[in-house]
């Protein structure tokens, strides 16, 4: 069984987790709440592992657990209430940890292969290789806000 395609993209997703974990550690109380590029800081982070259950849930899989309402999750409505980096990172482990065992049942023939689920959700195609690369740049997305909010309290950001 062939693996340097999915590995190179799991590089990829692995790079991206390090320096989201990374920035959740490093991010001073003053900041966690604060807005930056129009959300909580928090926020933010909860939202690039509250989307894994849309990028990776299957075509008839219930929703996954949530920490808070879709709304909050997808960026729609800022949380009245701030939670603990301690919950937010709890939450951000298990799912880096189920995209992980995403990525590693698949070879790199599967990749090819078509994932319905999101397909259906998106409305186009979208392959599992695709999923992958799609998970590691929307994490990136959002740590480049979170990163420019270290910046702008003059700390060194995570890359």
């Amino acid at each position: 069984m062939s693996v340097i395609l999915r590995d190179s993209l799991l590089g990829a997703v692995r790079h991206a987790f390090d320096l989201i974990n990374e920035f959740t550690d490093r991010c001073p109380d003053a900041a966690w709440a604060e807005k930056f590029g129009g959300w909580p800081i928090w926020q933010q982070c909860y939202h690039c592992f509250a989307a894994v259950n849309f990028f990776l849930r299957q075509h008839n899989d219930p929703a996954g657990d949530a920490l808070f309402p879709p709304a909050v999750a997808n960026l729609n409505e800022v949380s009245l209430e701030t939670p603990s980096r301690q919950t937010v990172k709890e939450f951000v482990l298990k799912e880096q940890a189920w995209v992980l065992r995403y990525a590693q049942a698949l070879d790199d023939g599967a990749l090819s292969e078509k994932n319905e689920g999101l397909s259906e959700r998106m409305g186009r195609d979208m392959t599992h290789a695709g999923t992958l690369a799609l998970i590691a740049s929307h994490t990136m997305y959002h740590l480049g806000t979170c990163d420019a909010a270290l910046r702008q309290h003059g700390l060194r950001g995570v890359f």
